[in-house]
């Protein structure tokens, strides 16, 4: 103690404490951390210790217990859980995974496979853990000496050998800390100083190196990957010890030392060694460059408890009183109020060519040098207007700036001040900047909200150009010099703009947007940034490409671009940063969590320095991006499933489970740890056994998935996932389980249930063989007894049905000797064939002929119906019509057809009864009169056909037009009957109209009935139809007579094949 008082009075001390202060007043760069506390889920903020698992899992301890966490959500265990009482003051991770905690009130608890178990307790807080080569643990404390377990992988807690060491065996009742060196020796630091334990004399001696100052309390003991020593001390500093040179350097405040009291050593994965400080915040030493990271450079807490890396490179900082900070290295690093900044609100940004960085903002321009703030303009100073908005070097290396409300002001540095340019102002209807750009030839291009401003720097010649000079739009949203020289305009609303010397040129992309941010790549490309419609890439002549939230921008509405060197494009918008990389074809993400606190950036504040890095402006002040610290994470994440759930109820996953077959609702619940960026882990599963689900799902971020209803089967759970960078995990997650079918569903059940079925049916086959044979005699008798009933009957149905048929074939006899027969159709019509085919044996259909001095009279009759019906139907026609022409003398067909429609009619009594027989005839009927060649016609629903080579002449009508032409001039004309049958007679019946045609010699007219044409038949079983039966009878018109009615019944019977025929079959042909 007296050493220590007289320390305290030695003027290096207060050297050292001043020296601290100043070098802490202007650390101006901020880093990004991510801090988690009681608010975020953490037990308590107070976190003594870090460790993290092979799963990935980071474990920490709190005086409030143990957390858990996994870069979305912490889970806390406390005594109620199984743990001793007090804050976990240390961690431990054995090779079998299991926790060792130490806690405050002295015990030690161990968890293993989420059970905990309360090893041992003594009366002092537990301060540490060291695990030596020959497989025991020692288990330090502050007070109560180490304790040693031997056999700490005895799973039974009474078989643990336990051995005690104090300061009565040579090392001290407190022990801060166990350190293990990679040669196997093991260091206590006690309050009495440093001690090494002799394996071979099972005892302690102290170790002390040459030079190290006896009076200050060691406080830690680090070891690094080249076998360095560092010493921590109480209010003396840092010491290392260089084991290739044996050299022992000492590090304190006026080095750079954070503070002299040193609570924590850690090192990297690059080889920079964390030094944690009580009360002065973290030094980092990288080569021997002391980096001092306390509150004015983001850690909020100075008094700092653990440090240790994570396996992507984080640093995690547990500290006294504000939780868990997470480092991400110094990739960002951000300028905000509490550096030196005039405002948050950075429009601006520029390194010029001394390597001052200039940020504009709403309150004026903080200029600083090496990361601290060396200048600041504002209105308090003589700044004319500190609205700022943009700030341009130009090739003369003088400094111009745009504002909002104060036009353009130019920086004059002999007498440091801005001061306004009256010029280009003058040239202003407002001065509201909104874009401002030096081109390669010096010349300053000023964007306002009316109109544009060219000023030519060297020769002091100033224009304004407006819509009424050609460009797209009066208020200016951007401006951009390309690699050509050519000045490209972006007008808010209407497009670009092209200027290339005096030439202006709007350019039409088709699509109507507001171009916010403008940038070219290697290949002389154009990416334009818009306001909400995303990215666009211009190759000078058209768009070619687009991209928006779809296809991984953050957002739509584009604030700013920038080229790294790499040829990376970098995209700042109201929700982040974007990286884009060319080769991959990918955007990156970069939110506050990744350090670009600001969010929302500012329209064009980017620059790019002369070291390649880039500059940018944001609402929460500016951001440097160090593109030579950017990192990539190429760790896979690590991927379990955290939570299995049947049936809403949470199961262990046993390995080959069973399930029942009511246990179909299945959850799995998965996470992925990767704390370098947890917002940008996605994930992709599979359900292997179930079809729909056998391929991977889309990637998204939730972390279940359900499985709900699942039939009985044998299935692989697979999930896989991707850490910020794209690297996705080589080999998924998997987990194996089958649902059991139910007993009625399973094959040995079915294979009984078979074979019970199969002696059920021989049974059941037996008892039916019998009762049949039992039948059999009785239908035997029966069938005896009745077969002679029916042998009478059948003898008595021969019988009728040959007198039937009797009757029928008479009736033909009669039919037949009724109808015309071929000499009497040729002595009338020389040239004449007559096609009759009955369905039956008797026909309703059927043909007529008369001779009234030198006219000739014939019809074609369809009657209702065939068969019997239609055969009475037809005697009673023939009657008629022999009746009405040879009785009456009746000649004309319209008449005949007239009074035969009444006399059906009459005899039919039709007229009479409502529900009497609608019986009648469909008919076509010619009258031709030799000596005039003129032949009359009337029908009923039967057309007339007349084939002729010559033109139809008609007498006494309209003129007739052919219905069809074949290729040797033949015409056939259809002469349609009237649409309404024989047989409708009743008061105010239509009369049926009269055809009169003048005939040449060779004419040829065709009467029939509706039989030929409603025939089924040919390949598709479909009705032959007029319009074939005409064409039928035009080619065959030339033929003889004879020819033609054979042909009509070939072509009849090869249409109808094998199918029945369906109708009577006459057709009538002559030539007159």
């Amino acid at each position: 103690m007296n050493s220590i008082k007289k320390f305290l009075t030695d003027k290096k001390f207060i050297l050292s404490v001043i020296f601290l202060l100043f070098i802490s007043a202007f650390q101006a760069q901020s880093y990004h951390f991510d801090n988690y506390s009681v608010k975020e889920g953490l037990a308590q903020s107070s976190v003594y210790c870090i460790e993290q698992d092979k799963n990935g899992f980071v474990w920490l301890g709190t005086a409030s217990g143990l957390s858990r966490f996994d870069g979305h959500e912490f889970i806390n265990y406390t005594a109620e859980d199984g743990l001793a009482d007090g804050a976990v003051k240390a961690i431990y991770i054995d090779t079998l995974g299991a926790l060792w905690l130490g806690h405050s009130g002295g015990g030690v608890s161990k968890m293993y496979k989420e059970n905990f178990e309360i090893l041992l307790s003594v009366s002092s807080d537990i301060t540490s853990f060291a695990a030596d080569n020959d497989g025991s643990l020692w288990i330090s404390s502050y007070g109560a000496g180490v304790i040693k377990i031997s056999n700490p992988y005895n799973l039974i807690k009474d078989s643990l050998n336990f051995q005690q060491y104090k300061g009565q065996e040579g090392l001290s009742d407190v022990v801060f800390q166990i350190t293990k060196t990679q040669n196997g020796n093991i260091y206590f630091v006690t309050d009495v100083g440093v001690k090494n334990y002799n394996y071979q004399n099972n005892d302690f001696s102290f170790y002390k190196l040459a030079g190290m100052p006896a009076y200050f309390q060691i406080t830690c003991l680090y070891e690094s990957a080249d076998e360095d020593q560092w010493f921590g001390s109480y209010n003396g500093g840092l010491y290392h010890y260089e084991k290739e040179s044996g050299d022992l350097k000492i590090y304190d405040v006026v080095d750079g030392l954070a503070s002299n009291f040193i609570s924590t050593i850690n090192e990297d994965s690059k080889g920079n060694i964390w030094v944690g400080t009580w009360g002065g915040g973290v030094t980092k030493i990288s080569k021997g460059v002391l980096t001092i990271i306390n509150k004015t450079n983001g850690l909020k807490d100075l008094h700092i408890r653990s440090i240790r890396e994570d396996r992507e490179g984080n640093v995690l900082i547990g500290t006294k009183e504000t939780g868990l900070f997470v480092y991400k290295g110094d990739q960002f690093i951000s300028y905000g109020v509490e550096n030196g900044l005039a405002n948050e609100q950075v429009w601006a940004v520029l390194k010029d060519h001394q390597g001052y960085e200039w940020f504009g903002t709403n309150e004026g321009i903080s200029v600083f040098k090496d990361g601290k703030l060396v200048k600041s303009f504002n209105e308090s100073k003589g700044m004319p207007y500190q609205e700022v908005r943009f700030i341009k070097q130009d090739k003369n290396n003088d400094i111009w700036v745009g504002t909002w409300g104060g036009g353009v002001m130019k920086y004059n540095k002999s007498v440091n001040r801005f001061e306004m340019n009256y010029m280009i102002n003058s040239q202003m209807n407002q001065p509201l900047i909104t874009a401002l750009n030096v081109d390669k030839s010096n010349n300053l291009w000023v964007g306002t909200t009316d109109g544009l401003v060219y000023y030519e720097i060297d020769n002091q010649k100033v224009a304004r150009l407006t819509q009424s000079n050609g460009i797209a739009g009066n208020e200016i949203s951007t401006i951009f010099t390309d690699a050509n020289n050519i000045v490209w305009i972006g007008s808010r609303g209407k497009g670009l703009t092209r200027i290339n010397g005096s030439k202006i040129i709007k350019v039409n992309l088709k699509r109507k947007i507001t171009p916010t941010s403008i940038i070219e790549d290697k290949t002389g490309n154009l990416w334009i940034g818009t306001e909400g419609k995303g990215l666009l890439i211009f190759d000078g002549e058209k768009i070619i490409k687009e991209y928006t939230v779809k296809t991984g921008l953050l957002s739509d509405y584009i604030a700013l671009l920038n080229i790294d060197d790499n040829g990376n494009l970098w995209i700042g918008s109201n929700r982040g940063l974007n990286k884009y990389d060319l080769k991959k074809d990918r955007f990156f993400s970069f939110s506050e969590k990744m350090g670009y606190i600001g969010i929302e950036s500012k329209p064009n504040a980017s620059y790019k320095d002369a070291n390649g890095n880039l500059w940018f402006g944001t609402i929460k002040g500016a951001v440097k991006l160090n593109i030579k610290k950017e990192t990539v994470n190429s760790l896979e994440p690590l991927t379990q499933i955290t939570k299995f759930s049947v049936n809403l109820e949470e199961r262990e996953m046993l390995n080959n489970l069973e399930l029942k077959y009511k246990e179909k609702s299945i959850v799995f619940n998965y996470s992925s740890i990767c704390l370098t960026n947890p917002e940008e882990v996605y994930y992709k599963v599979m359900l292997e056994g179930l079809e729909e689900e056998s391929s991977w799902s889309p990637a998204t971020q939730q972390t279940f998935v359900t499985y709900s209803p699942l039939p009985p089967g044998e299935y692989t759970f697979k999930v896989k996932a991707c850490n910020n960078d794209g690297v996705w995990n080589e080999t998924p997650v998997t987990y194996q389980f089958e649902i059991i079918p139910p007993i009625w569903q399973r094959p040995w059940f079915l294979i009984l249930v078979v074979f019970v079925l199969i002696i059920l049916i021989i049974i059941f086959i037996k008892i039916r063989e019998r009762n049949l044979l039992i039948e059999k005699k009785i239908l035997e008798d029966k069938v005896a007894e009745r077969t002679e009933e029916v042998v009478l009957q059948s003898l008595e149905l021969e019988r009728k049905n040959k007198d039937i048929i009797d009757s029928i074939t008479y009736a033909k006899r009669i039919q037949d000797a009724i109808l015309p027969t071929g000499d009497m159709f040729t002595n009338q019509l020389t040239q004449t064939f007559v096609l009759f085919k009955p369905k039956d044996i008797v026909s309703g259909d059927f043909y007529w002929l008369a001779n009234k001095g030198e006219k000739s009279l014939f019809a074609a009759v369809d009657c209702t119906g065939h068969g019997v019906p239609g055969a009475f139907m037809s005697i009673v026609g023939y009657n008629l019509l022999d009746k009405i022409v040879g009785e009456y003398g009746t000649t004309e067909p319209h008449k005949i057809l007239n009074e035969l429609n009444k006399g059906v009619s009459d005899t039919l009594r039709q007229e009479l009864d409502a529900d009497a027989i609608k019986d009648g005839m469909d008919i076509s009927l010619c009258t031709f009169d030799k000596t005039t060649s003129i032949l009359e016609y009337a029908g009923a629903y039967n057309p007339l056909y007349i084939v002729s080579k010559n033109k139809l002449e008609v007498v006494g009508g309209e003129e007739v037009t052919p219905n069809m032409t074949d290729d040797n001039g033949l015409s056939l004309y259809e002469i349609k009957a009237n649409r309404h049958p024989i047989g409708s007679y009743a008061e105010g019946a239509k009369e049926f109209t009269r055809h009169a045609f003048k005939l040449n010699k060779g004419d040829t007219v065709y009467l029939f009935s509706d039989g030929f044409a409603d025939q089924f038949g040919g390949v598709k079983g479909k009705k032959f139809r007029y319009k074939q039966f005409k064409q039928l009878l035009l080619s065959i018109n030339e033929q003889s007579m004879e020819v033609q009615r054979q042909q009509l019944n070939k072509s009849f019977l090869d249409w109808m094949g094998d199918l029945e025929q369906i109708d009577d079959v006459i057709v009538i042909g002559s030539r007159l």
